[in-house]
């Protein structure tokens, strides 16, 4: 006999009962409705695809873009006892096919793949063989051209329902807009959906905006007067180790991460995350989204990100445990003005639009109507010198060929790999870039001269403070001179899916291509808008964007609560701490970090106005 949903949380998880509208969600899909999920960042979304399939015949196939949370879950599925499994690109063929029978004879309840799989004809003829309960879409906002986080991949699942009509689909997201939900609907086939939506509100959670001329002074005070687990986010993977480097010098316990760190590095941190009540992770947006960490209790973006989604979804990792929470975002006027000439920059023109489509074929030699067919290796960084093109611009065009599937770029998700050839006491420092390379693989590579071990070229660049294209170059060099035996992961390939057709680019594709930019463009102007506004609360703001009407002001943010604690501070007791000696600003808010950041900055104001206390240069403030 089957257990009941409220049975199996009980068993497996622990919990007495379910959050509203988790049992609604499981109930609908246990009764072969297809449903559709708008829950917020840690709703339990989870849960709603885990639990059916234990009372059902069959097995769940989950997709999911995040490898991280997959990973994770699959792990802790399996601590529980429940049979789940990764389908993920370390197997082997002869792996795959063992994987894939267990699934036929229900050695599996839970199969996660990424949505590239699913594009695969042979893993589809596969899947028929198996007995599929149900399908369940994690990140189901990817599939909207109109979103923030499209993903083309996410395409390949538009014909599920038409093949499996008989088999629900559930489709899950923490961000959509009225205008994205009723899209993913449309992608998915799904119209007819039951739709269960629950308020996106974190009351937990405080959203800041501290307007900042001194963004690393500012970071480690916000560090010091929140103490716990945090996260800071920020744009590039140089700026992280930068950050990083900075507040490890100062004494916290911090490191980086971003995409391009080596699998094994990736884990590393991600534990060491997970594991710590007091670590801080600068990273890009590469990290947090698949991570399961309830206790972060600060979340810091270093700059705006581009969109009112991705800032709601990276804030989001912050109080997940229900405790009390903060994101902070730091801001100049200057981070505006460089978004919005970045963005004009990217954007190109018309003719540009038309010139970069025109030459990409050219640099193929595909003439008008040609159909040019398999995968050609393709190098961004020498089509772009051939013809003379600005980077950002060629980014945003292959970006908007790749989402109508025009083009497809098959990028290699291997790490680069070296040998060295050379015998080790033959190896011999000096000046030269090759050597420094040679010495510092050859020191920190364990094996490395019996069989080839996967390195990171921006982790060695950072470690010699060199660039990574040094690296790079000094890599190809030794190769070339037959001292080791180097393998660059970064090779592309690009493969056309339709014929050249200058006539549709012309009129179609530039069409959409622009009303898809007057959309970015407005996206970006949404954020700052919710950035600088002053009048309404910032939870409010957030919960209107994603079309909730009726909103309550939340009490914690800047808005609402501009100098947390200026009651409280006694301006007698800043007097008296001051007349000992001069002091600097940033002495002061650390013996006073109790307080809010702008309440003992107008507290000093106020002293300095009634000329109780004097300021002196460089940066003394004294009796």
């Amino acid at each position: 006999m089957k257990q009941k949903p409220t049975e199996i949380l009980s068993k497996y998880w622990g919990y007495s009962e379910f959050r509203f509208p988790q049992k609604e969600i499981i109930q609908n899909i246990i009764e072969g409705k297809d449903t559709f999920a708008l829950l917020p960042t840690g709703g339990g979304k989870s849960l709603c695809f885990q639990i059916p399939v234990l009372t059902m015949d069959g097995l769940c196939l989950v997709i999911s873009p995040l490898v991280a949370l997959m990973k994770d879950q699959v792990q802790s599925l399996k601590k529980k006892g429940i049979k789940a499994e990764l389908l993920s690109s370390e197997l082997t063929p002869h792996d795959i096919d063992i994987l894939l029978d267990n699934c036929r004879f229900g050695g599996v309840k839970l199969l996660y793949i990424s949505p590239e799989r699913l594009s695969q004809k042979s893993f589809r003829e596969k899947l028929k063989y198996l007995n599929i309960a149900y399908f369940a879409i994690d990140e189901a906002h990817c599939i909207s051209e109109w979103g923030h986080d499209f993903r083309p991949s996410y395409l390949a699942l538009k014909t599920l329902k038409e093949e499996y009509p008989k088999k629900p689909i559930l489709a899950l997201t923490a961000t959509a807009t009225p205008k994205i939900k009723n899209d993913i609907l449309k992608q998915l086939n799904i119209e007819n959906a039951t739709v269960f939506q629950k308020s996106l509100q974190r009351k937990n959670l405080a959203y800041r905006i501290h307007e900042s001329s001194d963004k690393l002074k500012d970071l480690e005070y916000y560090l010091k007067k929140y103490k716990g687990s945090s996260i800071v986010f920020c744009k590039t993977r140089k700026q992280t180790y930068e950050v990083s480097t900075y507040l490890s010098k100062r004494g916290f316990n911090a490191n980086y991460y971003h995409a391009r760190l080596s699998k094994e590095e990736k884990n590393k941190r991600q534990k060491d995350f997970i594991n710590s009540h007091d670590l801080i992770l600068v990273s890009t947006n590469a990290f947090g989204m698949g991570i399961d960490k309830p206790d972060v209790r600060l979340v810091i973006h270093y700059e705006a990100p581009s969109t009112i989604e991705s800032y709601f979804q990276e804030v989001g990792r912050g109080g997940r445990d229900g405790n009390p929470a903060t994101g902070i975002l730091l801001y100049n006027e200057t981070d505006k003005k460089n978004a919005l000439k970045q963005f004009k920059a990217a954007m190109p023109k018309k003719e540009e639009f038309l010139n970069i489509i025109k030459k990409l074929y050219n640099y193929f030699q595909v003439g008008d109507n040609e159909f040019f067919t398999g995968q050609h290796s393709f190098s961004e960084k020498k089509f772009r010198e051939v013809y003379k093109l600005y980077k950002p611009k060629v980014r945003q065009v292959l970006m908007f060929l790749e989402k109508k599937n025009i083009i497809k770029i098959h990028r290699s998700q291997r790490q680069s790999l070296v040998k060295i050839e050379e015998e080790n006491y033959n190896i011999k420092e000096d000046k030269s870039t090759e050597s420094k390379v040679l010495s510092y693989i050859a020191r920190h590579y364990g094996g490395i001269f019996q069989e080839p071990k996967p390195i990171d070229e921006y982790f060695i660049a950072t470690r010699l403070n060199i660039t990574k294209s040094e690296v790079k170059e000094a890599l190809k060099t030794l190769n070339k001179n037959h001292k080791i035996y180097y393998r660059d992961a970064a090779i592309v390939k690009l493969e056309f899916l339709t014929p050249r057709e200058d006539n549709l680019a012309k009129i179609d594709y530039w069409k959409e291509f622009y009303n898809h930019h007057i959309l970015k463009w407005q996206r970006l102007n949404d954020l700052f808008f919710f950035i600088e506004n002053t009048e309404y609360c910032k939870s409010s703001l957030l919960l209107r964007y994603f079309g909730e009407k009726e909103t309550e002001k939340c009490g914690v943010c800047n808005v609402c609560s501009p100098s947390e604690g200026l009651e409280k501070l006694n301006e007698k007791e800043l007097f008296e701490y001051l007349q000992d000696s001069p002091k600097t600003q940033d002495e002061i808010l650390e013996q006073f970090i109790q307080y809010d950041f702008d309440a003992v900055l107008s507290a000093l104001q106020n002293l300095l106005d009634e000329e109780k206390i004097k300021f002196t240069l460089p940066n003394y403030y004294s009796v």
